[in-house]
């Protein structure tokens, strides 16, 4: 039996900075002080998760989205990618649960959902950028 809480998945959108640069999207957690590439997939899913939508509706717009099947285990995939890049509002979906998953679905036919992440460096890191010295001229 699937858990409630998982049925609905919702996507964060407080503290965060969104843009679209092609098929991805890249997004600032202003609070973690980290950014996002979310691929096309991943983009997809995380896009129409706004708590209204079950795991299966969300399989069946990624399906559309990108013209090939999708299955529900993908986007369960896609989610735990996500809860753990901090984008989603109830982070209760465990790696196991959708590695568990995964191992059922056939996701040949699907690219696999990415979230890439990086740390943003603090002002202090920024302000001691390993910049050249300058070497004090011959006076030629």
């Amino acid at each position: 039996m699937e858990r409630p809480d998982l049925m609905y998945p919702k996507s964060r959108r407080s503290g965060l900075l969104i843009d679209q640069i092609g098929d991805e999207t890249i997004v600032y957690d202003q609070l973690r002080q980290e950014a996002h590439a979310l691929n096309r997939l991943a983009s997809i899913v995380w896009r129409h998760s706004d708590g209204s939508r079950s795991v299966q509706e969300l399989a069946i717009i990624v399906g559309t989205e990108l013209g090939t099947h999708a299955n529900a285990s993908i986007v369960e995939y896609a989610l735990d990618k996500l809860a753990t890049a901090h984008l989603l509002e109830d982070e209760t979906l465990t790696r196991r649960d959708a590695v568990r998953r995964m191992t059922y679905a056939s996701a040949a036919a699907v690219a696999l959902p990415a979230v890439l992440s990086i740390t943003a460096p603090t002002p202090a890191m920024a302000a001691s950028s390993a910049r050249p010295t300058p070497t004090p001229s011959s006076g030629n």
